[in-house]
């Protein structure tokens, strides 16, 4: 691979190109030779000894090819930074400064012509008594082909059927019931229907709790009626005095039981005439 195939040598690219055409016969038998070659347990030695062979080529022709591509692109890169500096950045200075002139010039007539639609919504709003709607929720994208126009018919119609529809849903919510609280949802930016549904919800989340509440009550005065009930059946207690005076003492307990059982626990510390706290 050395003496012949060296490509130290710098000539032009077809030279180069030519050289290598002829040098790919030889890679092709090098590597058809190898690949020829049968691997198993008696020739794997061998096999292993073609792989290095070809892989030393191929780092020793890359060794060749990189200096051979930094002198074919030096040149080149030479001619694109002058051509840069010559043509490339001139360009794209005049090509910055006129789209800077033309935006300007584009964003005024946009402008203007935003202003007039602005001044248009403003008075459907008050003519219909609208003044929480905003120029931005009506969604009118302000551009070129519009501005250009002595009136932007397409633009306006937008407007008005905006502030129509909101009219209309205004009208329809003040003979609802709720009508307050729903007109109240609906001027935060919620849709008639979502307002609706929002103040509907409420509603019945607060009916619900009352319900509740009031089967809670029920239940507790029930229970207070059954107690009342039995203290009042309960037998007359009938205190023996005692032969001989005792000094009462105190004892402290907790007590497990059912209802009914502490009633009757309750009945019989009556009737013992034993007093609790």
């Amino acid at each position: 691979m050395e003496g012949e195939n060296q490509l130290i040598k710098i000539t032009q690219l077809p030279v180069i190109e030519e050289h290598l055409r002829g040098l790919k016969e030889q890679v092709e038998r090098e590597t058809a030779e190898a690949m020829s070659l049968v691997c198993n347990e008696e020739t794997i030695q061998t096999v292993k000894a073609k792989r290095a062979e070809l892989n030393k080529m191929f780092t020793e022709l890359e060794a060749q090819r990189k200096p051979v591509k930094a002198a074919i692109l030096a040149p080149y890169e030479r001619f694109e930074t002058v051509y840069k500096e010559c043509v490339t950045e001139l360009f794209k200075r005049a090509d910055a400064d006129l789209k800077g002139k033309i935006d300007e010039t584009e964003n005024e007539i946009k402008s203007r012509c935003e202003k007039r639609l602005r001044e248009y919504f403003d008075e459907l709003c008050a003519v219909e008594g609208l003044d929480f709607l905003t120029f931005e929720q009506a969604g009118v994208k302000v551009d070129m082909a519009s501005s250009k126009q002595k009136t932007p018919k397409k633009l306006m119609d937008q407007l008005k059927a905006f502030v129509d529809n909101a009219a209309a849903d205004v009208k329809a919510i003040s003979a609802m019931e709720n009508a307050a609280e729903i007109m109240v949802e609906y001027k935060n930016g919620y849709t008639l229907a979502n307002a609706v549904s929002l103040v509907n919800l409420r509603y019945e989340r607060i009916a619900a709790e009352k319900a509740e509440q009031e089967t809670r009550k029920s239940r507790e005065e029930r229970a207070e009626e059954t107690v009342s009930k039995v203290e009042a059946v309960a037998p007359p207690t009938i205190v023996e005095a005692p032969k001989e005076a005792e000094k009462p003492l105190k004892c402290s307990f907790t007590v497990y039981g059912t209802k009914e059982q502490l009633r009757k626990l309750k009945r019989f510390m009556i009737q013992e005439g034993i007093r609790y706290e």
